[in-house]
């Protein structure tokens, strides 16, 4: 493998070098300061340690172990070790350069870079292991509690008092402190952290209550949205509406919801079958269809008597001509019957289309 040595030194793979960004490090001048050696240099971050121009910069080394004051003997906390990225050797790269290699770039948390431990034969494995244990360093997380007490859960207690189980004029008083089960585990994470971070407990806004009237959770979710505070204490429901405003923890634990109907009885009388064709229409409905098939059945036997109609068009009075003997009712009765049946056909028909 070709690892560019210069002077015994790597300057990375070959398809993924390392670069000179001095001169970004030097443009960087609201974040120029003086290292202890008195160079010219840029802080890491804004109160972070002060690094040379050339650092990560065209060779593979040990960057963080030569320039930052946490990779030093003590300089964790006094203690006699360091971590275990400092000794892992990086530079920075062309990130596009290193995207068609089989080398591993990231972008910098620290400036507009990109940098690369595998192609000095190293891993990230351990700096980002560090990241994440430095994310919550010395920060002051708001936790923001709902107006609902759930004891044992989360809830206050003014003292030589009972418990309370409903939120009173304490809820925003933040000197009368948060007790319950939820308000221990906190405490044992930041016990677990030594201490790196601290949790301050404080109510949720009254804004938010007026934006989400029917729901305090939900109010609190809204101020985590709107960053007024850092979290939500409590037992949330994960919904569709929280997922698209904030983001959940893993669930601590599950709520069984079980639905419980009536057992369905199974009636095969002939009355509850035939009931069941009548089931897609209110009584009153069923009535009303009837009684406009009964009335178009009727009107088309008063408009088919073809021989007024033949009259009629041959412009003859009918008081001219000898009339016919007139049908008797029941003609007239089974013509009327046998329109309704048709346009009763017609209906199911359109009904079945319909509901089907």
């Amino acid at each position: 493998m070709d690892t560019g040595n210069v002077s015994g030194v790597s300057n990375g793979n070959e398809g993924c070098r390392c670069t000179d960004e001095t001169n970004i490090l030097a443009s960087l001048t609201e974040r120029s300061c003086q290292t202890e050696d008195g160079q010219n240099g840029v802080m890491l971050a804004a109160k972070g340690p002060c690094v040379p121009f050339s650092y990560g910069s065209s060779s593979c080394v040990k960057h963080d172990y030569m320039h930052d004051p946490k990779c030093s003997l003590g300089g964790i906390n006094g203690g006699s070790n360091y971590p275990v990225h400092c000794i892992r050797p990086w530079c920075y790269v062309d990130a596009t350069s290193c995207m068609q290699s089989s080398e591993r770039a990231f972008h910098s948390a620290f400036f507009p870079l990109y940098y690369s431990y595998t192609t000095c034969g190293s891993s990230a494995d351990d700096w980002i292991y560090y990241q994440q244990q430095q994310t919550l360093v010395g920060k002051n997380i708001i936790a923001g509690v709902a107006p609902q007490y759930l004891p044992p859960l989360i809830f206050k207690a003014i003292p030589s008092s009972d418990i309370l189980a409903v939120q009173e004029d304490e809820y925003y008083n933040n000197s009368v402190p948060y007790e319950g089960v939820l308000n221990d585990y906190m405490d044992a994470l930041v016990h677990t952290s030594n201490g790196n971070f601290n949790v301050t407990y404080t109510f949720g806004s009254k804004a938010s209550r007026l934006l989400h009237p029917t729901s305090p959770w939900t109010a609190v979710i809204q101020d985590v949205k709107d960053g007024l505070i850092d979290m939500g204490l409590g037992p949330f429901w994960i919904t569709g509406e929280r997922l698209k405003m904030v983001s959940f923890t893993v669930p601590m634990a599950y709520d069984r919801q079980v639905l419980v109907i009536p057992n369905p009885a199974t009636k095969d009388t002939l009355i509850s079958q035939t009931s069941k064709v009548l089931a897609p229409f209110a009584v009153g409905v069923w009535v009303l269809i009837v009684a406009v098939i009964t009335l178009t059945a009727l009107l088309s036997v008063w408009f088919s008597d073809r021989t007024l109609m033949a009259m009629a068009r041959m412009g003859k009075k009918i008081h001219q001509l000898k009339r016919p003997k007139r049908p008797k009712k029941g003609v007239y009765a089974r013509l009327a019957l046998d329109e309704f049946l048709k346009k009763g056909m017609v209906s199911a028909s359109v009904l079945h289309r319909q509901y089907h």
